[in-house]
């Protein structure tokens, strides 16, 4: 049964865009923009690939829990899981999804790389990221966070399985030598036959292990309370803040909704003079606005009418 469904990126693929319509960007961070963008579009697809083998399989049985996109924060250190899987007999493959469409090399070194478009660059390795996200997971179930049922009076412990899965399409270059844990790096179609082999083991530890489908689903859930989702601050990744790094505008001869205020000022003879002040406010919700968020608008006409607006009230225009 399927516990949690990934979440939406809906927001930041809207962030980034929005960010993509500044009149104030350098080219270098356009591209880095575009490129992230890229990145989660493609991260999207892998996932819906791997989620779609995962449910067609084993989403329908009372004997596996299903559990994607998983963000489990502990002791300052955070496990980002795409997909988890877990049976009743308590074994829980940990699944890192790669969104790879050209060729994964792996070198004698455990090195891995990637060929597309006939390019090669290398890459982190998705067997020591998994492993650290599986470190973590074994400390969180050895931790009071996840309430685990016991045999004899002994707390019964998961057994963690490492799963690297890439596009049906990609090929996968494999080294002559044997490296540790590369057996795990499969193509989604051989999801079902690699689960298979890993958990249909006769082995009277596993057996001893088995709880209901109850108890399953219960841990399951205790697992998805603890997920800790993430709004990234795409302005502070990219270096950016609300217009400020705006820096030649054309200021209108007269702007929209100003308002000047007059006051009071004394000199050291305790002479009084006028002073006038300019302040600007947002034309649908009043909010005060400061002079470059106003002089964007202002500069803008075809899209804000000559009228300033907040940046909130901005975003509600141009959808």
């Amino acid at each position: 049964m399927v516990i949690k469904e990934a979440d939406i990126k809906t927001g930041d693929i809207e962030t980034l865009n929005q960010l993509l319509l500044r009149p104030d960007l350098l080219t270098n961070t356009r591209h880095k923009i575009e490129q992230q963008l890229k990145f989660i579009y493609s991260g999207i697809k892998g996932e819906k690939q791997s989620a779609y083998q995962l449910q067609f399989h084993f989403g329908q049985s009372d004997d596996w829990v299903v559990i994607h996109d998983l963000r489990l924060p502990f002791q300052g250190r955070i496990a980002q899981i795409d997909h988890l899987l877990i049976n009743r007999k308590l074994q829980v493959f940990v699944c890192e999804s790669k969104r790879v469409a050209g060729e994964i090399s792996i070198n004698e070194q455990g090195e891995f790389s990637q060929l597309y478009n006939g390019k090669t660059q290398g890459m982190s390795s998705p067997l020591e990221q998994n492993q650290r996200h599986i470190s973590i997971l074994k400390n969180i179930f050895k931790s009071s966070l996840v309430a685990l049922p016991t045999r004899l009076g002994i707390r019964l412990q998961p057994t963690l399985y490492s799963l690297i899965l890439v596009s049906s399409e990609a090929h996968i270059r494999r080294p002559k030598v044997n490296i540790a844990g590369i057996d795990c790096i499969i193509k989604n179609d051989q999801l079902k036959t690699k689960v298979a082999e890993l958990s249909n083991s006769n082995n009277l530890f596993h057996l001893i292990k088995k709880v209901s489908s109850e108890t399953l689903k219960d841990i399951a859930y205790q697992l998805v309370k603890l997920h800790s989702p993430i709004q990234k601050d795409w302005y502070a990744y990219f270096g950016l803040s609300d217009y400020a790094d705006i820096l030649k505008v054309q200021i209108p001869a007269k702007p929209a909704n100003k308002i000047e205020i007059k006051h009071k000022t004394k000199t050291i003879d305790n002479y009084q003079s006028d002073v006038t002040e300019e302040k600007h406010f947002c034309i649908t919700c009043c909010k005060n606005i400061s002079l470059i968020v106003a002089q964007y608008c202002w500069n803008n006409k075809k899209i804000f009418k000559g009228k300033a607006y907040c940046y909130q009230c901005q975003q509600k225009i141009k959808q």
